[in-house]
């Protein structure tokens, strides 16, 4: 991981500092559900996240939440006059990805070439309906609150403010004006603040062990007194913490933060730690025995290295993700994208990587993962959870959105096929065909209107 981090800053600048415009010609708001509407989909595979009920065949929806998930049978036996019935045709339904920590709201002017707006409809695309933008200032903020004020948020949004920049400088109070919502069902949300602790973006990670001869550890930002202060601060006020922490040094000074805010209570705030990407071995139990929530990268990088591969004797420690669930059973372990910085904004890329350690680039070629990487693979079974509801519970959402479950908003998807029943080589071959969002259709695939309500009729 450490390899692909250093150049960052390179590249892109302090693109985690920019903010993006929203529109250049605003649209109109986006037209909200009728409270009556009732949509039946039967016929195929739904994949709840429940797991008090896997797997259904059909799911009803009253309105914009799910009124029942079930059998065929039971589900169409609540049709209505009113009621659209959609054939699934035996595609596969499931909640809608949740991306916990992205960058393409923040970043979609300077990076993508996007409006706020544009970005959107790329990732509602994709089957995205949940998202936590990690770099937030105070103008961004505002910019955010007007977009939802216009009508125009369709993806349901925490925004993270800024303690601190890329390089660990402090920028002031002002997040203490703005104290985290918990509103349910609110479109956007304060979710909490951004901690980096470490290198990556800028300067270096912060390792315990040299890259090359001579190079150093990596840069930790903030001594261990430092970031326990921050982070009590941060907890004092009621705000979830999320902590940029790549090299396993700085992983360890977040925990010992965190724990130290928590003085052995339960981390009831969901106090995070982003990337993780050098564990050190003893470190991997700690966050289940914390109660800490680790979020985790689906690619790893392989079609263009930047620098030197980590020493055969530490690659064990790199993208562990393999021992970290292993190490904390029943842990949230969340998934995240990072976008619009590795690969394309495609969840369905992420899942394959998980689960083959393979990666997928930007021109659409698979890139061979190297042996002691692929030791690393989770399932499909796993990753699932990940990028649904375990994504929602590092946001503070998972009682909303994440899983389907009757009382849930409706944000899912359909795809192409069943992941879990297919080769993880097909995996990149799923596409996206309906998003859904709280009832409202916000994206349908081309020569799919049977699946989506807005077109479909009543038999």
């Amino acid at each position: 991981m450490v390899k692909h981090f250093v150049p960052l800053l390179l590249l892109f600048g302090l693109l985690f500092a920019s903010c993006s415009s929203i529109s250049q010609a605003d649209p109109d708001p986006i037209p909200t559900v009728d409270p009556n509407q009732h949509v039946l989909f039967h016929n195929g595979t739904v994949l709840t996240m429940n797991l008090g009920q896997p797997a259904a065949e059909a799911i009803s929806i009253a309105g914009d939440k799910i009124e029942a998930v079930g059998s065929d049978a039971d589900v169409l036996a609540l049709r209505r006059p009113e009621s659209v019935v959609v054939d699934l045709q035996g595609r596969t339904l499931m909640p809608g990805f949740v991306d916990p920590h992205t960058h393409l709201f923040n970043d979609a002017e300077q990076s993508l070439d996007m409006t706020v707006i544009e970005a959107q409809q790329v990732a509602l695309e994709n089957g995205i309906t949940t998202i936590g933008d990690m770099y937030v200032t105070e103008d961004f903020l505002r910019e955010m609150q007007e977009m939802e004020r216009a009508g125009q948020l369709q993806i349901r949004t925490s925004l993270y403010l800024v303690m601190t920049d890329p390089c660990g400088e402090l920028q002031g109070d002002w997040w203490q004006r703005h104290p985290p919502t918990r509103v349910q069902g609110e479109q956007l949300r304060i979710g909490g603040v951004k901690i980096f602790t470490d290198g990556g973006t800028c300067e270096r990670p912060a390792l315990s062990y040299e890259l090359e001869p001579g190079g150093g550890l990596g840069d930790l930002f903030h001594t261990q007194e430092e970031l326990n202060e921050l982070v009590a601060q941060a907890h004092a006020a009621g705000f979830q913490v999320a902590i940029h922490a790549i090299g396993d040094r700085a992983i360890e000074q977040a925990q010992n933060a965190i724990a130290a805010a928590l003085d052995g209570q339960p981390n009831t705030l969901r106090h995070r730690i982003e990337h993780n990407s050098v564990i050190r071995p003893e470190l991997l139990a700690r966050y289940g025995e914390i109660g800490i929530i680790p979020l985790i990268f689906g690619p790893y990088p392989v079609c263009e290295s930047f620098g030197p591969p980590p020493p055969p004797e530490y690659q064990a420690w790199e993208w562990p993700w393999r021992a970290l669930v292993d190490a904390n059973p029943g842990l949230p372990v969340a998934w995240h994208g990072d976008d619009p910085f590795f690969g394309r904004i495609r969840p369905l890329d992420d899942l394959y990587s998980l689960v083959t350690r393979n990666e997928v680039g930007e021109d659409g070629r698979v890139c061979e993962a190297p042996d002691w990487q692929k030791a690393h693979t989770v399932t499909v079974a796993e990753a699932l959870p990940m990028m649904t509801i375990n994504a929602a519970y590092a946001l503070h959402r998972d009682e909303e959105v994440g899983s389907l479950e009757p009382g849930k908003y409706a944000d899912l998807i359909v795809l192409t096929d069943n992941p879990m029943m297919i080769e993880p080589e097909a995996i990149r071959e799923l596409n996206v065909v309906l998003t859904m969002t709280g009832g409202r259709v916000a994206y349908c695939a081309a020569d799919n209107d049977s699946l989506c309500p807005s077109v479909a009729t009543t038999p």
